[in-house]
């Protein structure tokens, strides 16, 4: 769910919001919910239109078109078989997205980048906040948080 801060801030500023990953469980759901703010100007990019592995496809998409904002939803999302796929994790989670954050730095893009409660252990008894110390226990939490 998309904060209503979140959107006011969107209304106030906003000329085109960049959502990789759009063929996902996340980007879907973005999708759906863009339907209702009409006034919000989306751009929907699934791994086959923005594969964000590749630094170059990246910047022909940046250089077509001006974001101010860009919502990261592609991911490595396959939790158990990461441990046997730790490479491709951290290639898809860690490096694509560096890629991805390099673009929005060099063009002022502002990032938005959705992670995972897999980044801690779960063993605190409280709910979690975003600046909490982080301790994955496993090779898809450990991919996300670097």
């Amino acid at each position: 769910m998309i904060s209503e801060s979140l959107i006011e801030n969107f209304r106030d500023n906003l000329k085109k919001i960049l959502v990789t990953g759009a063929g996902g469980q996340l980007g879907k759901s973005i999708r759906e919910v863009s339907k209702e703010f009409s006034e919000l100007d989306f751009s929907f990019m699934s791994k086959e239109d923005l594969d964000i592995a590749h630094p170059e496809k990246i910047k022909e998409v940046f250089d077509q078109e001006e974001f101010h904002y860009c919502i990261n939803t592609a991911a490595y999302t396959n939790v158990e078989k990461a441990e046997s796929e730790e490479e491709k994790a951290f290639a898809i989670n860690a490096e694509a997205v560096k890629n991805l954050a390099l673009a929005c730095e060099e063009k002022k893009v502002i990032l938005i980048h959705v992670s995972t409660d897999y980044v801690f252990d779960g063993e605190s008894k409280i709910p979690y906040k975003e600046n909490d110390k982080t301790n994955p226990v496993n090779v898809y939490g450990a991919s996300k948080l670097k």
